[in-house]
């Protein structure tokens, strides 16, 4: 260990702005899976957690400090995609509700011309099923709003890749208007209905063409 942590030492002091850390693999097995590194074959992995639960992996090659060198700078110059899990894009997705996977997050709910409606879900989740009649009437009900997304994501299957959105529950829904993305407001207490989802989406909309009492 000792000399792995000499090797990484010598970059470290490069980049005093960043945390390195060395882990035993085997502690650590979750974290190198989901950078899809677990079967790299290689003696030392590494990878970058970065701001807003981003990560990214280094191409497994032989570990020495100039290959870890490139890799930071390479980072630190933001030439590095980050990894998201991600489900394949829906070929179609013109149902009431939108279906937004890893890949489209930033497109899809980040759109800074609409004003979206997420909502984070488990596919095992009872209290998930017993809202999809509702959530989809909802999507139903607002689908002429140009300006008004309601979406939902499998949050088991795909990388939320902003922290402001935390799933921690299901289902876990929040209202992200066009002008405050990195706030999104999350629906808490009310009942998961139509009516109660409605009121939620009215109230922070900044959009909506329909006048609310014709609603």
């Amino acid at each position: 260990t000792q000399f792995w942590r000499s090797k990484v030492l010598e970059v470290a002091k490069d980049f005093p702005e960043y945390t390195f850390a060395i882990a035993d693999e085997e502690d650590y097995s979750d974290e190198l899976k989901s950078l899809g590194l677990s079967e790299s074959g290689e003696e030392v992995n590494v990878g970058i957690l970065g701001e807003g639960g981003k990560k990214y992996a280094m191409e497994p090659e032989e570990f020495d400090s100039d290959v870890l060198q490139s890799f930071v700078m390479a980072f630190k110059k933001g030439k590095l995609k980050p990894i998201v899990k991600s489900q394949p894009i829906p070929k179609s997705n013109k149902g009431p509700v939108k279906v937004v996977v890893g890949k489209t997050f930033d497109e899809i709910v980040m759109d800074t011309k609409k004003d979206v409606l997420i909502e984070f879900y488990a596919p095992w989740c009872g209290h998930c099923k017993k809202l999809e009649p509702d959530y989809t009437a909802l999507g139903k009900k607002y689908k002429n709003e140009k300006n008004l997304v309601i979406a939902k994501m499998d949050a088991t299957a795909n990388d939320i890749p902003h922290d402001s959105y935390k799933a921690e529950g299901f289902p876990t829904i929040y209202f992200a208007p066009s002008n405050k993305k990195q706030n999104p407001v999350k629906f808490e207490g009310g009942k998961r209905d139509v009516e109660e989802l409605s009121k939620f989406v009215e109230q922070h909309a900044t959009k909506l063409s329909q006048k609310k009492d014709e609603l």
